[in-house]
């Protein structure tokens, strides 16, 4: 039975994490808990994912600078950071707008985990990234 929780997208995401992060414990009811909640939450975090991706020049220029970083040729990047200035400042300010949907609240319904599925193997890390799910 699925349960309505109202939580940010950046809560969200980090909730994303924490189930990747125990996808790979055993126990069937507890992967199939997981695998759906998985599910639900990269559905409804797809736009979130398609607003942060970079511009394929922005990538392009992210390419030509780590090439530079590599060469330790600082000059090189600061000119090329300067000569594509405005592309720059795209980035900072779509990077900006994320940071603001990121504390917006979302409602959605997931699968609670039962305390009774938890794999007896589990650390504190991997609870606390799920800790919300858990009932």
């Amino acid at each position: 039975m699925q349960q309505t929780i109202k939580t940010t997208n950046q809560e969200l995401v980090e909730m994303l994490q924490g189930l990747y992060n125990v996808q790979h414990l055993k126990g069937l009811k507890f992967a199939l808990v997981v695998s759906k909640n998985i599910k639900v939450l990269k559905e409804q975090l797809f736009d979130l994912e398609e607003i942060a991706k970079p511009t394929p020049e922005f990538l392009e220029l992210a390419n030509q600078v780590k090439e530079l970083e590599a060469n330790k040729d600082t000059k090189g990047i600061k000119k090329l950071e300067k000569d594509n200035k405005e592309l720059v400042e795209e980035r900072k300010k779509q990077i900006a707008e994320l940071q603001e949907i990121m504390k917006e609240t979302r409602e959605l319904s997931l699968f609670p985990i039962d305390e009774k599925l938890l794999p007896e193997d589990m650390n504190a890390n991997q609870l606390t990234g799920i800790q919300t799910l858990i009932n």
